[in-house]
């Protein structure tokens, strides 16, 4: 394509060895350059795919890297904290686990079979997450904050997140119809050490088809989606109860 051009200038030059180079000549030269200009900028002036792949790559991961900083999904993590801090000194211990447990087993609508399986599960929790069940093993706010920040970058760990749900569901479930109906989930809120009013307003709000009641799946999802998402218009905000102060 370029050739032609250059061949006339060749044409141009003269025999005395002096260069002589036509208007129109260089006017020639001046496009073929213009075209060698715009072809290097279409094939070269852009990222190779490769190269825009691996910058997209570090941005997710950048952005994974910040997931659990936002104040709204900090305020969640303080707010579950202090529900499971039974005593409220601030600190949550192995023997806060318990209480609770034994709030829910108490209420007499789990099996022998599953109430072993909610004592065994709620152990294996503690120890994944915070080491020996012993009175000398206590978790302050932050340090929950920072495991549970850890958790939302650790795929295999928010499968698992927070699997008692179930046992929680089966204990207020006194009817064993397969669901909670606002009555049972004031249970919840009893064992949690919750007011009845805020279970009220929780229920109404995280009862997202307004039917009334819900499912095994509805209140799992929900009680999981509290820890995993940062999403502030989501209802399960308020699944563990009304938000501290920030």
């Amino acid at each position: 394509m370029l050739l032609p051009l250059f061949r006339a200038a060749v044409r141009d030059i003269s025999v005395t060895g002096k260069r002589r180079i036509s208007t129109t000549t260089t006017a020639a030269i001046q496009q073929g350059f213009g075209k060698i200009t715009k072809f290097a900028s279409r094939h070269y002036g852009h990222k190779h795919p490769e190269t825009e792949f691996d910058s997209d790559s570090d941005s997710r991961n950048h952005h994974q890297r910040e997931k659990g900083k936002s104040e709204f999904w900090l305020r969640k993590m303080r707010t579950f904290h202090g529900v499971i801090d039974v005593n409220k000194d601030g600190i949550v211990s192995y023997d806060d686990f318990l209480i609770l447990a034994k709030r829910f087993v108490t209420l007499g609508h789990l099996s022998e079979n599953q109430e072993r399986e909610f004592q065994e599960i709620l152990k294996e929790v503690w120890e994944k997450q915070w080491g020996a069940p012993d009175c000398y093993n206590l978790v302050k706010t932050e340090q929950y904050l920072e495991n549970m920040q850890h958790v939302l970058s650790d795929p295999s760990l928010k499968r698992k997140v927070h699997n008692f749900l179930p046992y929680l569901f089966k204990a207020v479930d006194r009817d064993k119809d397969g669901v909670i109906s606002v009555e049972e989930f004031k249970l919840f809120f009893e064992c949690l050490g919750l007011e009845e009013k805020d279970a009220v307003h929780s229920f109404t709000t995280i009862d997202i088809n307004k039917d009334g009641c819900l499912s095994l799946e509805e209140f799992v999802k929900l009680g999981q989606e509290f820890f995993l998402t940062e999403d502030q218009h989501k209802p399960s905000k308020v699944f563990w109860g009304p938000l501290i102060n920030p």
